[in-house]
């Protein structure tokens, strides 16, 4: 693309014409997407086909934005667009991560590390010797969310159970639980985890 044309794109944009983006995204989405799921591929930053689509949509608004306001040069746009969306799958990552680190440390503290998830009277925290140490209000949260528990689905308990308390990683429960892919996996731990939430809301 010449300065010329590049002026001229940017000037559309600026005037509020959206079709000017669209070689662009012709030219770049498939590289983009293609480039993020080899660069991130397994591991803790795994970015399946449609996470990469999302996050170059993403990008590509972003690259809009920056377009607009005059803040990109006409040099490499399909680097400075990759660069945005490998910046922004980062940082989704990392908040999911951090999420996730609070979600561990919430199921681990109501159900307890060393107990039997499928007995009948499970009712870790409510043991005679630590009910001194909970508050009224942690003990109805402890009983709610064990009630929230037993609505699970069987198979929900065993995934819940191998990730938060025993500590496996998804992509080991894929081949354990026999999942196709892992994201088919990590997308089943994701429901079940916020299946037990809903029940939790619901009996609260």
């Amino acid at each position: 693309m010449t300065d010329g044309e590049f002026q001229q794109l940017v000037h559309k944009l600026q005037a509020g014409d959206e079709k000017v983006l669209d070689s662009l995204f012709v030219k770049h989405y498939e590289y983009c997407v293609n480039h993020l799921t080899k660069e991130f591929r397994g591991g803790n930053h795994h970015c399946s086909y449609d996470d990469a689509s999302d996050t170059v949509m993403d990008g590509f608004l972003k690259l809009r934005a920056e377009l607009i306001k005059g803040k990109v040069e006409n040099k490499n746009l399909r680097g400075f667009l990759l660069v945005i969306c490998r910046n922004m799958w980062l940082k989704k990552v990392q908040k999911e991560r951090s999420k996730l680190s609070l979600d561990v440390e919430k199921v681990e503290y109501y159900l307890g590390q060393k107990q039997d998830l499928y007995s009948e009277d499970f009712n870790p925290l409510l043991k005679k010797e630590l009910a001194d140490d909970l508050s009224e209000k942690e003990k109805m949260q402890a009983e709610v969310f064990q009630a929230a528990w037993a609505k699970l689905g069987e198979k929900c308990k065993q995934l819940l159970q191998a990730f938060y308390i025993e500590k496996i990683r998804l992509k080991d429960l894929q081949e354990r639980f026999n999942y196709s892919s892992y994201d088919t996996i990590k997308s089943m731990r994701r429901k079940c985890y916020n299946g037990l939430l809903k029940w939790k809301d619901k009996l609260m």
